[in-house]
């Protein structure tokens, strides 16, 4: 468990004077079994009507309008978060011990819920969302298949056949235990494959290959870069890491989901992935090779970036704009304790 001290400010300046500008950010950290929020305060600056409410994915957001003229805008948020993802990591492997299970399990999701949520997005049309607006999916993402609408391919995470092709090689790595990666993790005692279905490590597995085959290097994408432009590139950012780590997981049949958020430092915002497993979510982070730890605050999910992007907006006004984003994440739980 970790207390952590969150700052997040983001300062857009105008060229000259804007009116009718309407926002929306998503800078709240998420509540659910792993993260409470302790202390929040929210500030926007010029004031104007802010309110807040959750998409169709669940993520806390802010929105509001300034109709007066003005030249810059100023949304700040601190947080205090108490995280316990790792205790409630622990919680799960208990309860699967309890239960007689050694192998982390093989089936993601059983044939028989998967079927028939599938016939259910079939019959209501829903499958179609998967590629429209958070709002779409509002209520399905909550049901009794919370995984649903992150099993299929978004806008951003469609793979080409360069990518088809790599997650065939990778799948036969794993499956044969070649390759360093896969060693290790079957010698960890991890299944490999059992009735055709690929046992739940390879997710991690996934994440280390993703991690050496790609190159971070900022300036050579950008927010609407998809997985498979980035897999060409072979470099990229945080959101490309977890856009190709996505797009793989699906491949392979696991539900994955894009996530936003920040991590203990200072300087930006970060990505990472979750991946639906044993009926609940896994994070991993592709960027840094590694399972999201208590570190790690959450602040949006998604299908992609596009589903968790932080701070979104338009204005009237023939202007110019800069923006400038300062983040900053500290581990205070020795002051807690003391």
């Amino acid at each position: 468990m970790r207390i952590l001290n969150i700052q997040y400010e983001m300062q857009l300046a105008f060229d000259g004077p804007v009116t009718d500008h309407y926002f929306r950010f998503r800078c709240l950290p998420a509540e659910d079994g792993a993260q409470t929020v302790e202390a929040l305060e929210r500030t926007v600056d010029p004031a104007g009507a802010v309110h807040e409410r959750t998409d169709g994915f669940g993520n806390r957001m802010c929105y509001g309008e300034i109709l007066t003229p003005h030249d810059s805008l100023c949304v700040q948020m601190n947080a205090r978060v108490r995280v316990e993802r790792n205790a409630v990591r622990e919680e799960r492997k208990s309860g699967a011990a309890a239960c007689g299970r050694t192998d982390p399990g093989t089936s993601v999701y059983s044939a028989g819920k998967t079927e028939t949520a599938d016939r259910k997005m079939r019959k209501t049309g829903v499958r179609g969302a998967v590629f429209g607006t958070a709002d779409d999916l509002s209520g399905l993402t909550a049901g009794q298949a919370p995984w649903i609408a992150y099993r299929y391919p978004s806008e951003l995470t469609k793979p080409d056949k360069a990518m088809r092709d790599w997650f065939s090689v990778l799948r036969k790595k794993y499956v044969s235990g070649s390759g360093p990666a896969a060693e290790d993790i079957i010698n960890g005692g991890a299944s490999r494959e059992i009735c055709g279905r690929l046992g739940t490590r390879f997710p991690e597995y996934l994440m280390h290959e993703v991690y050496q085959r790609l190159c971070y290097a900022q300036g050579q994408t950008h927010v609407g870069t998809t997985a498979a432009e980035a897999f060409a590139l072979g470099r990229g950012v945080c959101q490309d890491y977890a856009h190709i780590y996505v797009a793989l997981c699906r491949m392979a049949g696991f539900p994955a989901r894009y996530a936003a958020g920040m991590a203990v430092g200072e300087g930006a915002t970060h990505a990472w992935a979750e991946v639906w497993q044993d009926e609940a979510w896994t994070a991993y982070d592709p960027t840094h090779d590694c399972i999201v730890d208590d570190r790690y605050v959450k602040l949006s999910h998604g299908r992609d970036f596009a589903d968790c992007s932080v701070d979104r907006g338009c204005f009237r006004g023939a202007s110019g704009q800069k923006q400038t984003v300062y983040v900053k994440v500290e581990d205070c739980t020795a002051d807690r304790k003391s």
